[in-house]
């Protein structure tokens, strides 16, 4: 992400904080292409994932993701640009900016938590209570900050995270599937290997390449015809 669109983007979220007509145009121009659809949804890293293999020739792919934004704030979006566009998937990839704020904030720090739980419990049920396949992606631990960022950092975000991404496990179910983004990613280590980041936050090209690879053997039993 280029420092421009990431300043543009800052901007604009925090003249728009709540904006569950951001998509509104491309959703009602939005046509079905004969092929299942997928929904991305969520902040930056939605934005930002890739698809590769069967998932780019036989599904429509379409991102719903916001930079910079919270699973507070995304939650007022779920309707409108998941659940209206009847897709046969979803997948979420939500949780990273209530994790730092929420280790910024100590005062906060349960309730953002609590509520980060509560939306990623609720965006699963409500798309498997639609008729669509919830893929709830784990939370990516953050890499080891650089110095520059280290006085407005807070290494609680790690912890933090891990006791999220252990509720997002524990909401498999028959039409909730788990992509463990974090168990790819980062595995045994403490924080993402900086090979994988552009930033503290940020995943760089290989880890999409990694989670598009991993996202296409998830859908491949999901498609129309496929043995189960």
């Amino acid at each position: 992400m280029g420092a421009r669109s990431f300043f543009q983007d800052r901007s604009e979220l925090r003249l728009r904080p709540i904006d569950p007509g951001r998509f509104a145009e491309a959703n009602r121009a939005l046509q079905s292409s004969g092929k299942d659809r997928i929904v991305i949804f969520g902040d930056s890293r939605a934005h930002q994932t890739t698809v590769s293999g069967d998932t780019a020739s036989a599904w429509q792919v379409v991102s719903r993701g916001v930079s910079g934004e919270s699973s507070v704030q995304a939650s007022y979006r779920f309707q409108n640009d998941v659940i209206d566009l009847r897709p046969r998937v979803v997948l979420i990839v939500t949780g990273i900016n209530d994790a730092v704020a929420a280790a910024n904030l100590p005062g906060m720090e349960r309730a953002a938590v609590a509520n980060l739980k509560a939306n990623v419990s609720r965006f699963a049920q409500e798309a498997a209570a639609s008729g669509a396949v919830a893929i709830v992606s784990t939370i990516v631990r953050p890499t080891t900050p650089r110095l520059i960022r280290r006085p407005f950092w807070s290494d609680r975000v790690y912890a933090l995270i891990d006791e999220v991404n252990a509720h997002i496990r524990g909401l498999a179910a028959d039409n909730v599937l788990i992509l463990d983004a974090d168990a790819l990613l980062v595995g045994d280590k403490t924080t993402l290997p900086w090979h994988l980041a552009t930033d503290e936050v940020h995943l760089s090209k290989e880890a999409h390449e990694l989670l598009a690879a991993r996202l296409d053997e998830m859908l491949r039993p999901l498609r129309p015809g496929a043995a189960h």
